[in-house]
């Protein structure tokens, strides 16, 4: 049975008069009670959605098939400093609070980015994964939906450096990248040993502020959005050294690398744009603005539409990457994880500061 406080709720969101004939984002349903969802990832088969829930320091599984949450995943809490993004300043928090994610071995591996931990760890969907006793752990309390059960499940922690933020695995499944926020780094991840073997400094003495991260098709070439630098820093992960620093955008935050392997679209918090930029070429050729503090970006799987959220201004926008224009707007309070389903018909997207995740059919003509 489904925890009564999630249930499906009418959502009455107001559409802007921007929208393409043949485009429609028909609303499927809402889940509420999440606790600042941060972001949302589709497992690779599409079967399911991994939220990630900052303050309430957990992480709900959710069927993209019944739209039934699956199980929610509560870790066991000690104290830590945390950052205060407002006030710049550290202030005492809790070192599990969840922010990233991104799956491995077709979507039975999840691996978490823990805010205030210094590490990430592993959760195994299928839970037989072993923690030997010596072992780092994070200890979860799993409510189980879909057998009415709860029980306690360990998983591996590994160290990273201060702030992981983006995790990102490359396709050969060799690394799990990490982009540590306050450390001005990435740590590289044996995704067999489950360890760091290198934290790659960006940015020299003065240190960049690292947030989104791409990998090549090859696993070949990662690209890391300084935030903190306006940079695109270019790591080689066969000798895993810093290769190039190209200057990009003010304040990019979300990238995402086109199957071309030289188009990125980047998403700039500050300027509130998205950008399509050649690495190759190392130049903005289109950009759109889609509203203050420019956050989460998708692409469709056929690469026709790119999805945005604007937090700031509340705003979900479709742009068109043959036009490079804004096609499908509306209003949605307070975005920040978007994804859409590897056959593209779905997106989900969560309100940070409402506690909601929605989830929408794509429809197109």
């Amino acid at each position: 049975m489904i925890n009564t406080m999630v249930r499906v709720v009418l959502v009455l969101t107001v559409l802007l008069p921007l929208s393409a004939q043949g485009f429609e984002l028909k609303h499927l349903k809402t889940f509420e009670g999440a606790g600042a969802p941060k972001s949302v990832e589709i497992s690779p088969d599409g079967s399911y959605a991994a939220i990630m829930n900052l303050e309430g320091m957990d992480f709900w599984l959710i069927s993209t098939v019944t739209l039934e949450i699956i199980k929610k995943a509560q870790f066991s809490r000690t104290p830590a400093q945390g950052w205060d993004y407002k006030n710049r300043a550290p202030v005492q928090s809790y070192a599990q609070k969840p922010v990233e994610s991104a799956f491995s071995e077709n979507g039975r591996l999840l691996w978490i980015s823990l805010h205030n931990a210094e590490g990430i760890t592993v959760y195994d969907t299928e839970e037989i994964l072993a923690v030997p006793d010596q072992t780092p752990c994070e200890r979860l309390r799993i409510t189980d939906y879909v057998n009415q059960g709860s029980y306690e499940q360990r998983v591996i922690k590994i160290r990273t450096g201060k702030t992981p933020k983006i995790i990102r695995i490359t396709p050969d499944g060799r690394y799990a990248l990490v982009a540590n926020w306050h450390s001005s780094s990435v740590s590289v991840v044996d995704t067999q040993q489950y360890k760091t073997i290198k934290d790659i400094r960006l940015g020299g003495k003065r240190g960049y502020i690292p947030r989104g991260i791409a990998i090549s098709s090859d696993s070949q070439r990662a690209y890391v959005a300084n935030m903190g630098g306006g940079t695109i820093s270019v790591i080689d992960l066969t000798t895993l050294e810093v290769i190039d620093d190209i200057p990009a955008t003010a304040n990019p935050r979300h990238i995402i690398l086109a199957k071309d392997q030289r188009t990125m679209y980047i998403s700039d918090n500050i300027l509130g744009k998205i950008l399509a930029f050649d690495v190759i070429a190392k130049k903005t050729m289109r950009e759109v603005s889609v509203g203050k503090m420019a956050r989460t970006i998708a692409l469709s799987p056929d690469e026709r539409y790119l999805f945005g959220v604007s937090h700031d201004e509340g705003k979900l926008v479709v742009v068109d990457t043959a036009s490079f224009e804004i096609i499908y707007k509306k209003d949605f309070p307070f975005p920040m994880g978007l994804a859409v389903t590897p056959d593209g018909k779905q997106l989900w997207v969560t309100s940070y500061r409402m506690g909601i995740i929605e989830v929408y059919e794509i429809l197109e003509n």
